[in-house]
């Protein structure tokens, strides 16, 4: 052990460890930002009842522009699920540091920011871009998310990307050479 790591409380990662960690938190949530803010604009233009068709006053409307959000957060959840495990992939072979477990963490929180992100951008774009009936109880239904579990798509399926991930490249580990001579030499 050199004199830094036994004069450094335990629990304290060491510094390299936390400026990984902090450009991880920081990639993390801007991009989930960027892509939130696109899906948002992007749910309002593609939505029924949003900028081209439709009226979002129609009760008929609600479950497709929900099902719209939905599926702009499952291809979100899909492809940083994806781009995740591949970047973890290249951390590992290149020798990379501890993160695994806080790199889950991260997709999976930035993923409910995203997704909030997402749909306070739609409805702020509802918002702004359309006008409310006069005899409306309340303006909120013209553009606005009905089912609110559908926030939950992007973490959840990013998160299941990475299971499967796992699950599948464990189960094709090739073995070392070490493990073939150290168990090839207890057995005779």
């Amino acid at each position: 052990m050199t004199e830094q790591e036994l004069l450094r409380p335990a629990g304290v990662p060491e510094e390299g460890t936390r400026n990984e960690s902090r450009a991880l938190w920081r990639r993390g949530l801007s991009s989930a930002a960027i892509v939130g803010a696109c899906a948002g604009v992007l749910w309002w233009l593609a939505a029924p009842g949003g900028a081209f068709y439709g009226q979002g006053t129609d009760a008929t409307t609600w479950l497709p522009r929900d099902a719209v959000l939905g599926t702009l957060l499952l291809v979100a959840g899909i492809v940083s699920g994806v781009l995740t495990m591949r970047r973890r992939r290249v951390r590992v072979k290149t020798g990379g540091g501890p993160l695994r477990s806080l790199s889950v963490l991260v997709l999976a929180l930035s993923g409910v920011a995203g997704s909030i992100i997402a749909w306070r951008v739609g409805v702020f774009a509802g918002d702004l871009f359309q006008t409310p009936p006069d005899n409306m109880p309340n303006p909120s239904i013209v553009f606005s998310l009905r089912s609110g579990p559908v926030l939950l798509v992007w973490p959840l399926v990013s998160s299941l990307v990475v299971f499967i991930w796992s699950l599948v490249s464990f189960a094709y580990v090739p073995s070392t050479d070490e493990t073939l001579h150290t168990t090839a030499g207890a057995n005779g």
